[in-house]
């Protein structure tokens, strides 16, 4: 885990990204854990804080709620982490992952949701 920003991260970024409101909690979809909140969202990544750092290069297959028009949905991601940073010294970190797999039904939600 590192403290130092990356300003290339952020230069890589493809897609604009969502902050989402409320943080809902991001699970592993294979052990029902938590493994974070999420942050903001696009169409090919997120970022979530949680207590703990999460190294890159771990896969998970999450589940996301997000709200979208008056409803309450789930898509289900396969996503990588790809970099995590220590957030400011609150003892939480900030980990950004890749979107590596999503069903075409689930990927048509999310651009409804982040509006793209």
């Amino acid at each position: 885990m590192s403290s130092t920003v990356n300003p290339v991260r952020s230069e890589k970024r493809r897609k604009n990204r969502v902050t989402i409101p409320d943080h809902p909690h991001i699970l592993d979809a294979n052990s029902d854990k938590v493994l974070g909140e999420l942050v903001n969202l696009s169409a090919d990544g997120l970022m979530v804080v949680s207590p703990s750092g999460i190294a890159g290069g771990t896969v998970f297959q999450m589940r996301i709620p997000l709200v979208q028009g008056d409803n309450k949905v789930e898509i289900l991601v396969g996503a990588e982490s790809l970099w995590c940073d220590d957030a400011n010294g609150s003892g939480a970190y900030w980990t950004g992952f890749q979107i590596i797999d999503i069903s075409p039904e689930h990927q048509e939600i999310l651009n409804a949701v982040i509006g793209g």
